[in-house]
């Protein structure tokens, strides 16, 4: 099934995307992108003019919770939603998000990977190995500069991935993350702490948890360093460098490469221009129950 759109049906009593009693149908005016991680899922609305609105993030393993139902309802209180679209890596949670927008919500919903492809030429030896993730972010720089890049994402995971001049994945790297290092670190030995993610105060820690973060911090931007030194050798010498992900922000400082961009939403953006292209897709888009609302999105970005 190929879905992007449709009205909003009524739902219960305060819950989000309410029609007005005696009002016609909605005005579909928003679109709803989410990334679910191994850890977070991040939600956000975008306009008609492809801009982001009040992006946020609910825990992964909660969204099975009425906690998370609770949020999504306060997080969107009064928009109209022409469709959302989800690219996850953790397939049960995708799942289960689809069905809860759909049957609570009343938003028609699709799944990156499942309902849709996506649209780049994939080099893996075996494609279906990709997550779909990176496969988005690949498409989303490729759409945005038009050039080849290495795209770093500090995640549960740090993955690197490289987009050629002719706008294809490559292929990348795959390293433990900052939370799997802090994680791994007390679960597998007997006396070290889990310790809060803080920028080290220096390079010779006085304490074991200041240790510990001089070592995930400074050991894991040189990883990186050295991984964009030789994935340099084969690239060509105006390629970008482009950070997302949740620590990114963070990690920037432990990386000696120039990063010319870090773009925390840059999955978002990404889940949203596939969006775009099915809609302009006209093969695709005319056999599609979407509303013409929905038909403005194409313009977006």
């Amino acid at each position: 099934m190929i879905f992007l759109g449709g009205e909003n049906r009524p739902v219960a009593r305060g819950a989000t995307l309410r029609r007005q009693a005696g009002a016609g149908p909605a005005k579909l005016t928003y679109m709803l992108a989410v990334d679910i991680g191994n850890t977070s899922a991040h939600f956000a609305l975008f306009d008609r003019t492809g801009r982001a609105l009040e992006p946020f993030r609910i825990p992964t393993d909660s969204l099975g919770k009425r906690a998370a139902w609770e949020t999504l309802r306060r997080k969107l209180p009064t928009r109209r939603v022409g469709g959302a679209a989800i690219a996850s890596v953790v397939p049960a949670a995708g799942l289960l998000l689809k069905k809860t927008l759909e049957r609570r919500a009343g938003i028609r919903t699709c799944l990156l990977g499942k309902d849709l492809q996506v649209p780049i030429v994939n080099r893996y030896a075996n494609p279906r190995q990709v997550g779909v993730d990176r496969l988005v972010n690949a498409l989303a720089v490729w759409r945005q500069y038009r050039k080849a890049a290495v795209i770093l994402d500090f995640g549960t995971a740090i993955t690197l991935d490289v987009v050629s001049e002719k706008g294809e994945y490559l292929g990348g790297v795959i390293a433990p993350g900052v939370g799997i290092s802090i994680e791994a670190l007390h679960a597998k030995t007997a006396l070290l702490p889990k310790v809060g993610l803080l920028h080290p105060r220096g390079l010779i820690g006085k304490d074991t948890a200041e240790s510990i973060r001089i070592g995930c911090a400074f050991g894991l931007g040189g990883l990186c360093d050295r991984l964009i030194e030789e994935l340099g050798k084969t690239l060509p010498r105006k390629r970008l460098l482009i950070a997302t992900g949740g620590y990114a922000a963070f990690m920037a400082r432990y990386c000696r490469s120039r990063i010319d961009q870090i773009d925390p939403l840059l999955t978002l953006k990404g889940v949203m221009m596939i969006y775009q292209i099915y809609l302009t897709n006209r093969k695709i888009a005319g056999k599609l129950p979407v509303s013409s609302e929905s038909s403005e999105f194409t313009g977006a970005g």
